[in-house]
């Protein structure tokens, strides 16, 4: 994978946050939710949510996650990363997700990042499906394994 095309797969998310899906597993049913995740420039990927949240208990049982980003209104341009949210308690890395956030994340926390009902989920990649547009069909990104 040549770094522009590392570039398109966050341009795409960056780009479709807005409309994002995160699935995790409740038992052996899939359960999707939206979500606003935040992405970084080197693929780190965050997702906010609160602490007593299903999608906690569902991935304290289970990491698995598909998190898919799509463009409206035709999905020309998608990307679905496959891979494990793990739960950060790390007070430092809320703070510093917290500020990366592209919207105001008091209104979902008034409290702030040290608020007991802030979660920070990290997403783990493993694979990401994308596609930069319909007619250049899906191609397969796998992370560097460290």
């Amino acid at each position: 994978m040549n770094l522009s095309e590392e570039q398109k797969i966050v341009s795409i998310m960056k780009d479709n946050f807005l409309h994002a899906s995160l699935a995790t597993c409740d038992g052996d049913q899939p359960r999707v939710r939206t979500v606003s995740p935040i992405v970084e420039d080197d693929m780190s990927m965050w997702v906010t949510t609160r602490s007593t949240s299903r999608k906690v208990k569902q991935l304290r049982e289970n990491p698995k996650i598909c998190l898919a980003f799509v463009e409206p209104p035709d999905g020309d341009k998608a990307a679905i990363v496959i891979g494990e949210a793990r739960i950060i308690p790390d007070i430092e890395k809320k703070k510093r997700v917290w500020k990366l956030a592209p919207f105001d994340l008091y209104e979902h926390f008034p409290n702030g990042p040290d608020s007991d009902d802030f979660c920070l989920l990290k997403i783990v990649i493993k694979r990401i499906e994308w596609r930069d547009s319909w007619v250049d069909g899906a191609k397969i990104y796998e992370p560097p394994q460290k």
